[in-house]
């Protein structure tokens, strides 16, 4: 499948709402817009995201074919895809996946992850995914991490050229979108667990569950599994816990 042209911006409010509006006016499966700068950038539960120049700013349109049972898996493979697109940048492969769907590297994050659903008008399934990376700067208070860092020849390159990285992820995110799509399976992750298991940061590893907004803890134990729905399970004193997203955020025992 030929995927459109990417359209690059200087700046923007938020590609993740420029994103959304190509999709209601129709625009194909992978259709994408990228930006060097985002004024009104945001990640997951309304939380502003940081968006200064240097860095790269995607979002791209996916019209996935599945049943909207499975649709909650769609973040996964998102995940799954970026991370295959760094990890091309960075040989030693440090790049992994922090549960739900943000990407790490050196404990700190590489990129950030939002999957919105749109609601269309023609029936299917539509959504955003938006993608920011640290190439070139990682903001020190968020404890954060960049390419620049990582992979330096491979940070200049894409710093000079949006698009090409731009590119190289949108065509990672559409590929594991729609092989997740096309895979047996009628739960969520079905046709990316295997992968999105096998890329986790901290499995088996003494982990800490905090409330998203509160920051309140909600249990201790090891992270031993993220079942086919979605869910972090964990092994606590007290037996199997799971947790869904919206539920739990995870950090490190060892961080606390």
């Amino acid at each position: 499948m030929t995927l459109p042209p990417i359209t690059v911006l200087d700046a923007v409010g938020s590609t993740n709402d420029v994103a959304r509006t190509l999709g209601l006016a129709g625009a194909p499966h992978g259709a994408a817009v990228a930006a060097r700068k985002q004024t009104a950038g945001r990640g997951r539960r309304g939380h502003s995201w940081e968006s200064p120049r240097g860095n790269v700013y995607l979002s791209v349109v996916l019209r996935p074919r599945v049943t909207p049972a499975r649709l909650p898996g769609l973040a996964a493979a998102c995940g799954v895809g970026a991370l295959d697109a760094l990890r091309a940048l960075a040989p030693s492969r440090e790049p992994l996946l922090k549960w739900p769907n943000d990407i790490l590297a050196r404990k700190r994050k590489l990129a950030g992850i939002l999957v919105e659903a749109v609601r269309g008008t023609a029936g299917d399934a539509l959504a955003v995914c938006g993608i920011g990376v640290n190439v070139s700067a990682a903001p020190r208070d968020l404890a954060a991490v960049s390419l620049a860092e990582l992979a330096p020849a491979a940070s200049a390159d894409a710093g000079t050229d949006v698009g090409g990285l731009a590119a190289a992820l949108r065509n990672h995110i559409v590929a594991r979108v729609d092989a997740w799509s096309a895979a047996d399976g009628d739960r969520p992750l079905d046709g990316v667990r295997e992968d999105y298991l096998a890329r986790l940061a901290w499995m088996s590893a003494a982990v800490v569950a905090r409330d998203p907004e509160s920051g309140a803890e909600l249990a201790r134990g090891t992270l031993v599994d993220v079942d086919p729905w979605g869910r972090a399970v964990l092994e606590t004193p007290s037996g199997r816990m799971s947790l869904t997203a919206e539920q739990a955020s995870l950090r490190p025992a060892s961080d606390t």
